[in-house]
C-alpha cells in the first residue's frame, strides 16, 4: 500500500471513530435527559438520599457516565439500570460520602452479580427484583445520609492569579502528573476575572470563551455548564472562577486553557 492509500485508511477510521463517538456523546445526552425526567417526576425515585433509576433499551456502554452526571447534578449516589428482558445491567458512582459497594453487599441476594469499590459498582439484577433493590437501597441511604452530605460541594487547593500562570508554574504541575484518583488534578481560583469573548455553546454541552484579568487573558472551557449560560453572560464583568489548567492543541497549535470547574458572581 503507498503512503496516500495509508492515508486515506486513516482519515476514513478517523471519520468512523469520530461519528461513533458523536453517536455515543448523543446516546448519553438522550439517556441523561430521560433520567432526570424520571427522577424529577417521581417522588419515590427523586425525593431519596440514593437515586435508583432503570428504563428499558438504555445503551449498556453508556449507564456508567449516565450514572456520574446524575451525581453531579443531584449531589448524591446514583445507580443507572439497562432493562434487557429478563434482567437488568447496571452502574452505579457514588458521592466522598457513602460506600455504595458496602450499601449494595447489604442487597446481595438480590443481586445475580456485582462487583467495584466504594465509589462505583456495576451490578446484575433479575428486572422482577429491581422495586425491591431500589426499596432496600433507599432505607439503606436515608437513613445513614443527612443534608450535609448532599451538598454539592468543590475542593479548591489555593487562590492563583492568572498572571501568576506561566511555564514554570506548568513546569511544577507536570511534575505532579499523573494525575488520577489517588492523586487529583490541583483546583485553583480566581477573582474577580472578566469574560472578554464569548461564552459560546459547544455540542450543546459546554462553554467556550475567552478569559482575562489585568494585562493576562487565556481560552477557558466550562464543561458541560451550557444550562449556566446566562450566569456567565450576566456577570461577564466579574466572576470568581474555580478552574484547573489544561494543554490544548487545536489546529496543530498547542496553548495553555482552563478548565472550569466552577464560577459564581464576583461580590
Amino acid at each position: 500500500a503507498t503512503r496516500e492509500d495509508d492515508a486515506a485508511e486513516a482519515q476514513l477510521l478517523a471519520e468512523a471513530l469520530d461519528a461513533e463517538n458523536a453517536r455515543r456523546r448523543s446516546e448519553e445526552a438522550t439517556i441523561v435527559a430521560d433520567a432526570k425526567r424520571r427522577i424529577v417526576a417521581d417522588p419515590s425515585i427523586g425525593a431519596q438520599n440514593i437515586l435508583v433509576v432503570w428504563a428499558d433499551g438504555w445503551h449498556r456502554g453508556v449507564i456508567g457516565i449516565v450514572a456520574s452526571r446524575l451525581v453531579d447534578a443531584f449531589a448524591r449516589p446514583a445507580i443507572v439500570f439497562s432493562i434487557d428482558g429478563e434482567r437488568a445491567y447496571g452502574s452505579g458512582r457514588s458521592i466522598a460520602g457513602f460506600d455504595l459497594l458496602a450499601a449494595l453487599e447489604q442487597c446481595g441476594d438480590l443481586c445475580v452479580r456485582l462487583g467495584g469499590h466504594r465509589h462505583a459498582v456495576g451490578l446484575v439484577v433479575e428486572t422482577e427484583r429491581l422495586g425491591a433493590l431500589r426499596e432496600r437501597l433507599v432505607t439503606y441511604a436515608n437513613d445513614r445520609l443527612g443534608p450535609d452530605d448532599l451538598r454539592p460541594t468543590l475542593t479548591v487547593d489555593g487562590p492563583l492569579a492568572l498572571s501568576a500562570i506561566g511555564e514554570a508554574l506548568i513546569g511544577d504541575l507536570n511534575a505532579l502528573e499523573p494525575f488520577g484518583a489517588g492523586n487529583r488534578r490541583p483546583v485553583f481560583h480566581a477573582t474577580p476575572v472578566e469574560i472578554l469573548d464569548g461564552p459560546r455553546t459547544i455540542k450543546e454541552q459546554h462553554l467556550r470563551m475567552t478569559v482575562g484579568q489585568g494585562r493576562a487573558r487565556f481560552r477557558a472551557m466550562a464543561w458541560r455548564a451550557a444550562d449556566q449560560k446566562a450566569l456567565y453572560t450576566a456577570h461577564r464583568a466579574g466572576l470568581h472562577l474555580a478552574f484547573s489548567l489544561a494543554e490544548n492543541t487545536y489546529r496543530g497549535e498547542s496553548f495553555l486553557e482552563l478548565s472550569v470547574s466552577d464560577a459564581v458572581a464576583a461580590g
